[in-house]
């Protein structure tokens, strides 16, 4: 087959099966592997997904997560045979599934292994129509009655499965990594993130937050006390057998387990974490005779790297606490909401300044 642009490949003779590991901040170690596929041209070049997908028809496309599924169980049953258990995701095509029963597929394909079905998560894009469609509930909950995990992927590149969220089976969230990867740039999206996670406990889902890419976003994980993680600052996708070695020779995240921000945008995710308490603090919902209220991580971080009172960001906190605790002042939203949304400006300039030194 021959597409614009790239040097010819074959289907499904030249699909290579590559690797990311899911990390648990909480467990400390990695807990999952994500099957993604690729396409070796005949140049020996790999060719990412978005390149060549849209070449393929639905029953190649349909092949192409089986593929997948059966690359993902052999790793699975390498590592089982060590002593370390995993679990697998891998994407499916929401399109494949207005048309065929995805239920009698899976269960075929999961036949020969020995892998239970609960260790596997099948991914949704959040694109396309099938989750608007009336028959999405009813393919999804029999795809669970196998015991495989249903996950959204993307969540946030589009709006119709956040409407439809509540109503669908689902065990995972994907956040997309658009608002991951722009963090340093856009720091407001952390709020975003944690009003993900607060919709994944709802849900009685797990969240898992992609594109963490660069240690500064990996602390801002970290300091909203979010768990599952993938991207590059874990591992970029590699091929079968350099997982497995990763895997067994154990890994462990850059910096340890840091119980403090070591990073600018992580101590103010550290304060966005804190916010809620004290605001509940200052509406009197919480008895402040008995709550002593924590010191702000953000200002805390800066003092300790040399910031002296006059800093803009320290001094803009001095203001926030002011009109927080003055009785006089009432609850001025507004107001708070203008100097957070300062304090958020000044964080960004300096992540950018740190960038630019």
């Amino acid at each position: 087959m021959n597409t614009k642009g790239l040097s010819a490949w074959r289907f499904p003779e030249d699909v290579v099966a590559y690797f990311q590991p899911e990390y648990s901040i909480s467990q400390q170690k990695i807990v999952g592997i994500e099957a993604l596929a690729r396409m070796r041209d005949a140049s020996g070049q790999l060719i990412s997904p978005h390149s060549f997908i849209p070449f393929l028809d639905m029953e190649q496309r349909r092949e192409l997560s089986r593929l997948m599924l059966v690359a993902g169980l052999q790793v699975l049953e390498l590592l089982d045979a060590q002593g370390i258990v995993l679990n697998l995701s891998f994407n499916v095509d929401p399109d494949f599934m207005v048309e065929h029963d995805c239920a009698i597929c899976f269960k075929g394909t999961m036949t020969n292994s020995p892998v239970a079905p609960s260790r596997v998560c099948l991914e949704l894009l959040e694109s396309g129509d099938f989750l608007n469609r009336h028959i999405a509930k009813d393919r999804l909950q029999a795809l669970r009655d196998t015991g495989v995990r249903i996950a959204l992927d993307d969540v946030g590149s589009a709006y119709s499965s956040l409407l439809r969220m509540k109503e669908l089976p689902i065990d995972k969230i994907k956040l997309d990594q658009g608002f991951i990867r722009d963090l340093t740039a856009q720091p407001k999206n952390l709020a975003f993130v944690q009003s993900i996670q607060l919709l994944a406990n709802a849900l009685n889902a797990e969240l898992v937050i992609e594109g963490v890419e660069t240690l500064p976003i990996l602390d801002a994980m970290r300091a909203l006390h979010l768990d599952f993680i993938q991207g590059y600052a874990i591992a970029r996708p590699m091929p079968a057998h350099e997982l497995i070695a990763m895997v067994i020779q154990g890994y462990d995240l850059p910096e340890g387990s840091a119980k403090h921000p070591a990073s600018l945008l992580g101590a103010y995710a550290a304060h966005l974490l804190r916010r809620p308490l004290m605001d509940a603090l200052r509406r009197g919902w919480i008895d402040v005779s008995v709550t002593t209220p924590p010191p702000c991580p953000l200002i805390a971080f800066l003092r300790e790297h040399g910031a002296t009172e006059d800093h803009p960001i320290v001094a803009a906190h001095h203001r926030l606490v002011s009109v927080k605790s003055d009785p006089d002042l009432g609850y001025l939203d507004q107001t708070l909401n203008h100097i957070e949304t300062e304090i958020q400006e000044l964080v960004r300039e300096a992540i950018h300044l740190e960038q630019r030194e």
